[in-house]
């Protein structure tokens, strides 16, 4: 469970990033490090990342709205976005209501979410943003907006699941988490250039937690083994001796 007074300290209305809060000042007491320093200045930029994102989305779906065809594919062609990256910018741009959220600083982290919340009727959004904050996840959306199964799978056909990616954790003992996220980042340059596919990531960092852990373990036993063998080799020297 997360520490409340660590959870206190990330505020989720700061729009400046934050590079000299931790460590920088050692004389001053409000700059030293530990966790909750480390935590506020790691949070507050990742949540500037998802607010930079989302203005994008505003951007993107205006200039839909107001350039010509050919001078908006122009602008897309420029910007590089490929299909999918479209879909997802001008899905979650065009809803009005979720720039109340982005004001308040309770914009949901998860793309997945913001998506899911462009899909509620207005009574719902309005009875989920009066509970909402940037850590909610969809689950807890849908339970507050009392979303029942036909619409949820509905929602869930929108994002239909074709193939899922699976990861032989064992390939990493030797390699770490950091060819994992080489990994991540090849596949998901390879299906972001198909228009059709949605990338949903939700589930990478509890792959990388769960490898990560394996490779911990994986280590730790071939350590004993090591130790177990060594002992025995001693003892063997010591009974020829």
């Amino acid at each position: 469970m997360e520490n409340k007074t660590t959870m206190e300290i990330f505020n989720p209305l700061v729009n400046n990033l934050q590079t000299l809060e931790v460590g920088h000042n050692e004389k001053d007491p409000s700059k030293k490090k530990s966790v909750e320093k480390y935590f506020s200045q790691i949070k507050s930029n990742l949540y500037i990342g998802v607010k930079a994102h989302y203005l994008i989305a505003r951007d993107l779906f205006d200039a839909k709205v107001n350039l010509k065809n050919n001078d908006f594919s122009r602008l897309v062609e420029q910007l590089s976005f490929s299909g999918s990256t479209q879909s997802k910018y001008l899905n979650i741009g065009k809803d009005l209501r979720l720039f109340s959220l982005f004001t308040k600083g309770k914009l949901p982290f998860k793309w997945t979410s913001q998506y899911f919340l462009t899909t509620l009727t207005d009574e719902k959004f309005n009875k989920v943003a009066k509970q909402i904050d940037a850590d909610m996840p969809i689950s807890k959306i849908k339970e507050i907006a009392d979303v029942g199964k036909a619409e949820a799978k509905e929602f869930e056909n929108k994002l239909l699941s074709m193939l899922t990616v699976e990861v032989d954790r064992t390939k990493f003992v030797d390699k770490g988490t950091f060819d994992f996220d080489k990994l991540v980042k090849k596949v998901k340059s390879a299906l972001d250039s198909i228009p059709e596919i949605t990338i949903n990531d939700d589930k990478v960092d509890t792959v990388r937690d769960k490898i990560s852990s394996f490779i911990s373990k994986a280590h730790g036993q071939k350590r004993a083994v090591e130790q177990a063998q060594q002992i025995i080799a001693n003892a063997k020297l010591f009974n020829a001796a």
